[in-house]
């Protein structure tokens, strides 16, 4: 496992240089994913951020993997706390997703209201999410400049609820193709 300290360095690896980056981004912003909000609470504080980075990993037993930029606060807080949430957003939910990226009034700006929940961990849970995992971590990986989390999932519940997803510098929501095409 990376130090501490090692989690604020960054390294570029040879060969990498702004017009990959660039064309890297380019090719990301093609990409569709679901929006989630990671949250914990524990001796660090409560946190969340809007992440689209994470997986599954695997159902036996239950397993997924989150990806947070090494700088953000949520990041320490999650390493200190040993445990977070993943809320997949629902459709509802696009103005917690702004509030939690950072894009909304900075005095309203990371604000959990009372209507958030917890399952098992005490990491907080939004009742208007498509679904929601409840997360222990076990893993920390440095890779680049975000920090990788696996974390084993002691609890989770879904709704009925459509997800909100983010693709194309722009948030929307999925609809089935008619099949046969």
């Amino acid at each position: 496992m990376a130090s501490h300290t090692d989690l604020h360095r960054l390294e570029l690896s040879p060969g990498s240089g702004p017009e990959i980056r660039q064309r890297f981004i380019a090719g990301m912003g093609k990409a569709t994913a679901a929006v989630t909000l990671v949250t914990t609470d524990g001796t660090a504080g409560r946190f969340g951020q809007t992440v689209t980075a994470m997986m599954s990993v695997s159902a036996d037993p239950p397993t997924l993997v989150i990806g947070l930029f090494r700088g953000a606060p949520v990041a320490d807080a999650v390493r200190t706390n040993q445990c977070f949430a993943v809320n997949i957003l629902s459709t509802e939910d696009m103005s917690v997703a702004q509030n939690f990226a950072g894009v909304t009034d900075p005095s309203t700006r990371y604000k959990f209201g009372p209507e958030w929940k917890s399952l098992r961990t005490g990491s907080p849970i939004l009742p208007t999410a498509a679904a929601s995992f409840d997360c222990h971590a076990e893993q920390f990986l440095v890779a680049g400049s975000h920090l990788l989390i696996v974390g084993r999932v002691v609890d989770a519940q879904a709704s009925e609820a459509a997800t909100l997803i983010y693709g194309a510098r722009s948030y929307g929501f999925s609809s089935p193709l008619p099949f046969p095409l």
